[in-house]
């Protein structure tokens, strides 16, 4: 037992080289070609289009759930296709849609363009996020999978960094009206090199895996048998979907999505609103939120693994982003405090993804891990379609989005208060 355990440890290093890295800059491009949008509505991407201002953001909240409705629809089936044949082909498949998805979206006349545009996009990046999640779940044992979740996750804020970045560098170059455009072409060009990158580098299974030897890959596949036994919920796939601790699960991360969703589709335009910039200055200052929140996951999955208490630190993190939020609206008539609490609300909007994962994969084996962690993903990001509706349409009506940073608050307390009662998790 000691020697399989050695022999985990030692090939450790060479999993997360090999791996982590490509998944973690696959995320950032993922994360990347789904908040785009963002930018382009900071942009003035619906005006350009014809759309009246005082509609306009509830029609970019239309634009934005759709991808999110399309994106359930076969949450379950791909990821128990991909505990069949792996990840590099359905992910090849993927990336090489959406990529030539975004880069249309560069050309689009109309609002029903941009709808149909977003609703296939939500189609095309089905695969990736719950695939990765189970992929971990089969590379990485119990102790190793907190670290590596985070690492993966902390592509969110990362991306969103360079987000800010290229889209405040791109309307600085090319102006709103054609920048908006050209952020869509670009990121879309990113997207279709990331294949080439995706199939040369990732491997399927640890026993497919050349670059470790085969004590390493018995002691892995040995190692990951022995958890199998030792989780709690061992039932059929079918049965797991039906789990009580499955549909809290899901309704977690439905109401987290939610926040999520409404704080990275809007944070350009919300933080232009309290600080009087324009675009380019408000996808700049986007970046200090993002900043935050990655300097702030280092140290939340160092003592995720250390204590390995899921379920309360997922809590607390939602604690942290219902706090930041509603401090922020609270003091909107300070626009530096308030803009300093929202960016501490980044903390646990973030954050909450990498801890919050290793719950089903900890305790549902390996079919039934898939199959959930499908559903979970799927239906709980249809909090991506209340998220920005909610956000964009309560702005449209009150003409201020402090409204919506209050509602994203509701939204992700009851995720904080839901999580702890989740009865199988360390």
């Amino acid at each position: 037992m000691n020697t399989t355990a050695n022999n985990v440890g030692k090939s450790l290093k060479m999993r997360y080289l090999r791996l982590a890295p490509i998944l973690f800059f696959l995320y950032v491009i993922n994360f990347l070609d789904r908040v785009n949008l963002s930018y382009a509505i900071a942009a003035g991407m619906f005006p350009d289009l014809g759309v009246p201002k005082s509609s306009a953001d509830l029609i970019a909240g239309i634009a934005s759930a759709l991808f999110f409705v399309a994106y359930a629809v076969p949450q379950v089936f791909t990821t128990l296709r991909i505990n069949n044949v792996g990840v590099r082909k359905i992910f090849a498949m993927a990336f090489s849609a959406w990529g030539i998805i975004t880069i249309i979206t560069g050309f689009v006349q109309n609002v029903p363009e941009i709808y149909a545009l977003r609703f296939i996009l939500g189609l095309a990046e089905a695969p990736f996020y719950a695939g990765t999640m189970f992929f971990m779940g089969i590379w990485f044992v119990k102790s190793e999978r907190g670290v590596a979740n985070s690492f993966f996750n902390a592509a969110i804020p990362v991306a969103g960094i360079f987000g800010g970045l290229i889209a405040g560098t791109v309307f600085l170059a090319y102006g709103n009206t054609l920048g908006w455009r050209y952020l869509f072409i670009y990121e879309g060009i990113l997207a279709l090199i990331s294949v080439a990158i995706l199939w040369v580098v990732l491997t399927d299974f640890p026993k497919d895996a050349k670059w470790l030897s085969n004590d390493d890959k018995i002691a892995l596949e040995n190692e990951l048998a022995k958890e199998e036994k030792e989780k709690p919920l061992k039932v059929p796939w079918k049965k797991a979907l039906m789990e009580r601790d499955v549909i809290i699960l899901t309704l977690v991360y439905f109401f987290g999505v939610t926040g999520l969703y409404g704080y990275a589709i809007w944070l350009p335009s919300i933080i232009a609103s309290f600080t009087h910039v324009g675009a380019a200055g408000a996808s700049f200052l986007s970046d200090i939120p993002y900043i935050v929140a990655a300097i702030a996951l280092i140290f939340i999955l160092r003592y995720s693994d250390k204590k390995g208490n899921r379920k309360h630190l997922t809590a607390i993190i939602f604690f942290v982003a219902f706090a930041g939020l509603v401090l922020s609206a609270f003091l909107i008539s300070n626009a530096v405090v308030s803009f300093i609490f929202f960016t501490i609300s980044a903390i646990g909007i973030f954050s909450f993804l990498p801890v919050f994962w290793n719950i089903p994969q900890e305790s549902l084996t390996r079919e039934s891990s898939a199959a959930s962690i499908g559903m979970i993903n799927g239906l709980g990001n249809l909090g991506g379609i209340v998220g920005p509706i909610l956000v964009g349409g309560l702005e449209s009506y009150t003409h201020s989005f402090v409204s919506g940073v209050y509602a994203m608050a509701f939204f992700v307390l009851i995720a904080g208060i839901l999580v702890m009662l989740v009865k199988y998790s360390r």
